[in-house]
């Protein structure tokens, strides 16, 4: 009796390393997912582009394999876009590309976004959607910032915001200098032509930038804010100013 309860118990053995090596064993699944879940990119004014979203498989197949993909949801411009209705993955590789179309078609101002997903196929599975978010890249006006202040640069404090109140450009402070010196700074900064923006300026400390700073900022010579640094606090001073 003891030696048949012992084959009993080493066949339950071997049955359950079995069971195991079962489990472990990776199964080979069709499996697409994007390489990430947000893109992100610009357009030329008037111009077009084109941008690659890298897609991966969970196996190499021996023969292509193409995979249907849709637009979930799009705050875009109309026309702005053009994105394939499926991607490939070629033989004996597990990535593929979709090569989405972009041009400045009503772009204007704001981010515009396309999520992108892929369709349901029965026995396949697949990964999150993925958004594209692009931009109008403004290249057309040079705006020049020129600032003086005090010793304290690391209370000097800029920045420039869009209509949508993004910011698009700013500083978080200069360092500080020796007692009695004055540092001047003159920033570059690209914007879109025919724009409303707002200039915001601050002293992080509440004293100001000191006696006879400034700031001022201009666009093809003209003069379209300026102000006394020395009458700064930690309110600030916001100025609207325009490309026209």
């Amino acid at each position: 009796m003891k030696k048949i309860a012992n084959i009993f118990l080493i066949l339950l053995l071997s049955i359950s390393l079995l069971n195991c090596e079962d489990t472990l064993e990776p199964s080979a699944l069709d499996y697409i997912a994007f390489g990430t879940d947000t893109y992100s990119t610009g357009v030329d004014p008037g111009g077009s582009t084109t941008f690659d979203i890298p897609v991966y498989t969970a196996k190499v197949y021996s023969a292509a394999k193409t995979f249907n993909v849709t637009v979930d949801g799009s705050n875009a411009a109309a026309g702005s876009y053009d994105v394939p209705a499926s991607v490939t993955v070629a033989a004996g590789t597990n990535e593929g590309i979709l090569t989405v179309s972009l041009s400045d078609v009503n772009l204007g101002i704001g981010v515009n976004k396309i999520t992108i997903s892929f369709e349901d196929v029965a026995g396949a599975y697949h990964g999150k959607s993925t958004t594209l978010e692009y931009v109008q890249n403004c290249t057309e006006v040079t705006a020049t910032l020129d600032l003086s202040f005090d010793r304290w640069g690391s209370e000097v404090y800029w920045e420039i915001r869009d209509a949508l109140d993004g910011v698009v450009a700013s500083t978080n402070g200069y360092p500080d200098t020796g007692a009695g010196t004055t540092t001047t700074d003159s920033v570059t900064i690209t914007l879109c032509a025919g724009r409303a923006y707002t200039l915001y300026v601050e002293d992080g400390y509440g004293d100001g930038w000191g006696a006879g700073s400034s700031y001022t900022l201009t666009i093809g010579g003209v003069v379209k804010v300026s102000g006394d640094g020395s009458a700064l606090t930690p309110n600030g001073v916001s100025t609207a100013f325009d490309t026209n």
